[in-house]
């Protein structure tokens, strides 16, 4: 992996690969939801959605020309990154970094794309209330992070995407496109002296900025275990999740809690999915998710119980986090966890374009560089006395968020009861959009 420096300060990676005459590239803004104005939520997403949008009239769109090109082109957004990704036929790779740089530097954020952006995102966000999996995940990360900016949905709500303005956009996108918070990469048939010109060219006239953002507040749960209900009747298999606070990227045990999670949650033969589908057929899947981020992030197990089963899997669940984190998993639950990870690391590494999005994750959030081989290493050192010291040091089964979709009438009576519960209550699924 080779890396340069643009003159604006921003960095480059490339990922030299010359199988086939094929350029993946991906340029990392450091903007996110987590630099949305309070109030305005939603407005890094917009702004991320609007890039693409603005073509002169009787002109080509920016999908049309990238065809043109023979390529594709991905702009997602996060909640600290707008990741732009396309992939295009390397003798056409410098117009399309030209492109890239029209998109990032010079969009016209015209008041008719942002009323029709805003249709959109109200008409996504009201296709929620049919989905129940998509309901639970937003209420859980809610009562896990509370008043926190990273509870927030990404996209916003439809009371704070409505005041979102035009200007307020294009003052964001000024201020924040800066040479530092730029990250490139390019990985296939290309090398840096082919592509460090090209982007020189495209976006060598930026200031160079400052790299830092705000920091954030660390984010804290009170102790107890909370229930919240979102009631949706006439259902018969239900949502439920639980959750609690997780994993930073800088925690110096966070592969010890990775072998751990993936051993208690995170295999089909793994602890939680033999307990609950296997042994007892209550739930199709049941699974567990560690995050992990430049603050401290969400671990969050998942089941989805029918109404009869909820109470009996609930109180299992609940079990089982507590026997995994006082007594931790067995040597060949370890071993077998360990296995996995290290087996199926080929699958992230195994092209250029993967190789190259490891990197630029690693620099992005500050994990080492050595990865892929250093990651193996990390997780093959994992002892079993270091994965579970780990999840009794990370993972507080007292502080504890539960959500389930459902009837709310009949759901209360079945997980008040449950041990620990210090509260419950009950919102409807609108008040999530």
């Amino acid at each position: 992996m080779e890396s340069v420096e643009l003159s604006c300060g921003s960095q480059v990676l490339i990922e030299e690969d010359r199988s086939l005459p094929i350029v993946d590239v991906a340029v990392l803004w450091r903007l996110g939801a987590i630099d949305d104005p309070e109030g305005s939520e939603g407005q890094a997403r917009m702004l991320a959605r609007l890039l693409r949008r603005g073509e002169p009239k009787g002109q080509p769109s920016i999908d049309e020309r990238v065809a043109r090109l023979g390529g594709r082109l991905a702009i997602t957004i996060g909640r600290n990154t707008v990741r732009l990704h396309g992939t295009v036929l390397a003798r056409h790779l410098d117009p399309f970094v030209e492109l890239l740089g029209e998109l990032l530097c010079s969009p016209r954020f015209r008041e008719t794309d942002l009323r029709r952006e805003k249709r959109r995102v109200r008409s996504e966000l009201d296709a929620v209330l049919d989905d129940d999996g998509s309901l639970a995940h937003r209420q859980l990360r809610r009562t896990i992070f509370g008043d926190h900016v990273v509870a927030t949905p990404v996209g916003g709500t439809h009371a704070s995407v409505g005041r979102i303005r035009r200007s307020a956009i294009a003052e964001m996108h000024a201020e924040a496109l800066t040479g530092r918070r730029l990250l490139f990469g390019a990985a296939g048939d290309v090398d840096a002296q082919t592509i460090t010109p090209m982007l020189e060219n495209a976006f060598g006239q930026l200031k160079k900025g400052r790299a830092n953002r705000p920091k954030l507040p660390a984010p804290k749960m009170a102790k107890g275990r909370r229930v919240v209900i979102v009631d949706k009747p006439d259902r018969t298999q239900t949502q439920l999740g639980m959750g609690t606070l997780g994993a930073r990227v800088g925690d110096p045990d966070l592969a010890a809690l990775v072998v751990g999670d993936t051993g208690f949650g995170g295999l089909f033969t793994a602890r939680l999915m033999q307990a609950v589908r296997e042994e007892r057929g209550w739930s199709y899947s049941a699974y567990s998710q560690l995050g992990a981020a430049v603050q401290r992030e969400a671990w969050a197990m998942w089941t989805h119980p029918s109404v009869a089963q909820l109470g009996d899997c609930a109180r299992l669940q609940l079990d089982l986090l507590e026997d995994w984190v006082s007594g931790g998993l067995k040597a060949t639950e370890i071993r077998f966890a360990k296995r996995y990870l290290v087996g199926s690391r080929c699958l992230d590494e195994d092209t250029a374009a993967r190789r190259l999005e490891l990197a630029l994750d690693a620099v992005n959030l500050g994990f080492p560089m050595d990865r892929p081989a250093g990651y193996t290493r990390r997780i093959r050192a994992v002892k079993r006395a270091d994965a579970n010291a780990a999840v009794a040091k990370r993972i507080d089964p007292k502080r504890l968020a539960i959500v389930a979709v459902g009837e709310a009438k009949t759901l209360v009576p079945l997980l008040e009861g449950l041990p620990g519960v210090v509260d419950v209550q009950v919102t409807k699924p609108r008040s999530l959009l």
